[in-house]
C-alpha cells in the first residue's frame, strides 16, 4: 500500500513539473508572439489549425491621387541592413508610380530616439491602415523601439500623390527583438488615416503546398542609391526556398527592407510571399510568409 502511495506521489509531482513547465514555456512565448512598440503581447499562431495554404487577397483601391509637392529630402537617410546587386544592376525605376500594386508601396522614414540619423526602409500595405516591413525597420537591436516613423505610399522623387502617414503603433516578434534572430525579422506599423482605401494592398500567402523555388518574384521598393523617394523594381526567379527564408538573386540595395517579395497569383493578384530584409555577395534573402508569419499579419491588420 505504500508503495502505491509513493508511485502516485511520484506520478502527481511528474504531472505537476510538466504542468509548470508548459505554464512557464507559455508564459515566455514563443519567438513568433507578436510584441508592440505599447508593451503589449500576443500568440496569433497559438491553437490555430495547421492549413496546406493560407491566403489574404490583394485591392486595388480606388486610385484617387492628390498632387501634393514638396522638396527632395536633403537629410542623411541611412540603410539599417545591406542589400546586394548581384552582377549587373537590372532594376527599372517605376514612373509614374500611381498605378496597382506600385502605389501600395511604401517609402518609410525611420528615426530613433537618442540616435541623430535618419534611416530609410519600404513597406507594403496589407489592408487600409496596415503596412507590413522588416522588423530591423520597427525595432533595432541597439536603438530599441523607432520613435517615429513616416510612409509615403506612391511616392516618386519630389511627388507625393498620396501624401505621408505617421505611424502610431510597431509590431514585429519576440525572435527578432528579443534575440535578434534574422529568420523572425519582419513588423508592421499601423498608420493613421485609411489610405488603403486608396491606394489599395498586397494580398500575401503561405507557400507550403509547393515550393515556391524556380517561380519567378519581384521586389519593388525605395532603395538609398538612387533618386531620393524614387522606386525601383527588379524580377527574378526565386533561388531557394529555407524553412524562414526565400533567397534570390533579385537586385535591391540599402533601404528597400521590407519591400515585398511577390508575384501575381489568380486567386489574389499581387501577392507577397516574403518581406525583404538583407543581402549578401550571391543572393538576398526575405524572410518566408510561414503559417506564424501570415497569422501575425492578419492579427495586427485587426488591431
Amino acid at each position: 500500500m505504500k508503495t502505491v502511495s509513493k508511485r502516485l506521489l511520484s506520478l502527481t509531482a511528474f504531472l505537476l513539473s510538466v504542468s509548470l513547465f508548459a505554464v512557464s514555456a507559455e508564459a515566455e512565448g514563443s519567438p513568433q508572439t507578436s510584441v508592440s512598440n505599447s508593451g503589449e503581447e500576443f500568440d496569433a499562431h497559438l491553437n490555430q489549425p495547421v492549413q496546406t495554404t493560407q491566403t489574404s487577397p490583394a485591392y486595388e483601391g480606388t486610385g484617387l491621387t492628390k498632387r501634393q509637392l514638396a522638396q527632395n529630402s536633403k537629410a542623411d537617410i541611412k540603410s539599417l541592413k545591406p542589400s546586394s546587386i548581384i552582377g549587373t544592376d537590372e532594376r527599372i525605376r517605376i514612373s509614374p508610380t500611381t498605378s496597382f500594386p506600385y502605389r501600395a508601396t511604401a517609402q518609410l522614414t525611420v528615426t530613433y530616439s537618442g540616435s541623430t540619423s535618419t534611416y530609410g526602409c519600404t513597406g507594403f500595405f496589407v489592408n487600409a491602415d496596415t503596412i507590413v516591413t522588416a522588423g530591423h525597420c520597427v525595432y533595432d537591436q541597439k536603438n530599441g523601439w523607432a520613435s517615429k516613423i513616416t510612409a509615403a505610399p506612391g511616392r516618386n522623387g519630389s511627388s507625393y500623390p498620396y501624401g505621408s502617414y505617421s505611424g502610431k503603433t510597431f509590431y514585429s516578434v519576440k525572435g527578432w527583438t528579443e534575440n535578434g534572430d534574422t529568420n523572425y525579422d519582419y513588423g508592421a506599423i499601423k498608420v493613421n488615416g485609411s489610405p488603403g482605401n486608396t491606394v489599395g494592398w498586397y494580398g500575401y500567402r503561405t507557400t507550403n503546398s509547393s515550393s515556391p523555388a524556380g517561380l519567378s518574384s519581384t521586389v519593388t521598393g525605395y532603395p538609398c542609391d538612387k533618386v531620393s523617394g524614387s522606386m525601383w523594381s527588379d524580377s527574378k526567379p526565386i533561388r531557394s526556398a529555407e524553412t524562414y527564408k526565400l533567397t534570390y538573386t533579385t537586385d535591391t540595395f540599402g533601404c528597400q527592407s521590407g519591400s515585398p517579395v511577390y508575384r501575381n497569383y489568380s486567386d489574389t493578384g499581387q501577392t507577397a510571399i516574403a518581406i525583404h530584409t538583407n543581402g549578401g555577395s550571391s543572393y538576398n534573402l526575405g524572410t518566408r510568409v510561414t503559417n506564424s508569419v501570415f497569422d501575425n499579419i492578419q492579427y495586427w491588420s485587426n488591431q
